[in-house]
């Protein structure tokens, strides 16, 4: 078991709850809508053996309160959090990888400050402009699902979803309340605020040029049909480079496939490196 320092970092309007285990060069992980830290447990156990892994919970998750609860989700807030808990750890550029609506706010946090980050992985990014017609209505009927099922999806989950809850030292009531207050900020504030959010593709590219940065869009194999894959595709060919595939499917990190899907991230940074 890896040793886990646990810590707060105030932001304007919240309290940041994160994480710190391994030793070796920032690697921080930013998860997606409804999830928190502890999504990352089993991954961030394994890569903790080559990088300092930093996971956190987003302002409006689990552990990191806000002030203002009936705060409007704005992805520049939430990439100005994770500027701010890079800010404190390391004055290096750190390796990141973001999932989902983590991996929106990863690009953000390129664009407005590109010498935070040596690499970044985006994992499906959910990023609707870049989306054809087909693959919009598919997207939207999805979120518009999401929104009338999650609170028996989030009741399921707790029970058996991919999830190893004996990880966690919570019981699986607290386990569960958690997961379902995370899963109504998503549906109340992130989903809003991730449709009305527009990713500067010009301004990436700029922040690109202007740093010693790279982009590594991912998307994963069990995933393909997967609208938030095609935003990775999508992504990719406006960046004019290719996808990095992982194994399973859009939360895979976060099922009995974790060892895979560290060895994966793993193997990307080591092969970075040997380029650099």
């Amino acid at each position: 078991m890896k040793v886990v320092e646990n810590e707060t970092l105030q932001v304007p309007g919240a309290n940041i709850y994160y994480e710190v285990r391994g030793s070796g060069p920032i690697l921080l992980l930013i998860h997606g809508g409804g999830g928190d830290a502890d999504k990352f447990h089993n991954v961030a156990n394994y890569l903790a053996n080559w990088y300092t892994v930093v996971t956190y919970d987003r302002r409006g998750h689990s552990r990191s309160n806000l002030a203002n609860q009936a705060e409007d989700y704005h992805v520049e807030t939430h990439s100005d959090d994770a500027h701010r808990l890079l800010a404190k750890l390391t004055n290096e550029p750190a390796y990141v990888f973001g999932s989902s609506s983590g991996a929106v706010i990863g690009l953000d946090l390129c664009i407005r400050h590109p010498g935070q980050v040596r690499v970044l992985i985006p994992h499906e990014p959910v990023l609707l402009q870049l989306l054809f017609e087909d693959e919009l209505k598919q997207a939207r009927q999805f979120m518009k699902d999401l929104k009338k099922n999650h609170r028996s999806e989030v009741v399921k989950l707790s029970s058996n979803l991919g999830m190893d809850a004996s990880n966690f030292e919570q019981s699986e009531d607290v386990l569960t309340e958690r997961l379902l207050r995370n899963s109504t900020y998503f549906v109340e504030y992130e989903i809003p605020g991730i449709l009305n959010h527009t990713l500067d593709v010009d301004a990436l590219k700029t922040a690109l040029k202007s740093a010693s940065m790279q982009v590594f869009p991912a998307g994963g194999s069990a995933s393909r049909e997967f609208f938030a894959y095609n935003c990775t595709v999508a992504l990719a060919k406006q960046l004019g480079t290719e996808i990095v595939e992982f194994p399973g499917h859009h939360g895979s990190y976060n099922t009995m496939h974790h060892k895979e899907f560290a060895e994966r991230l793993h193997d990307i940074l080591v092969n970075y490196q040997k380029r650099g």
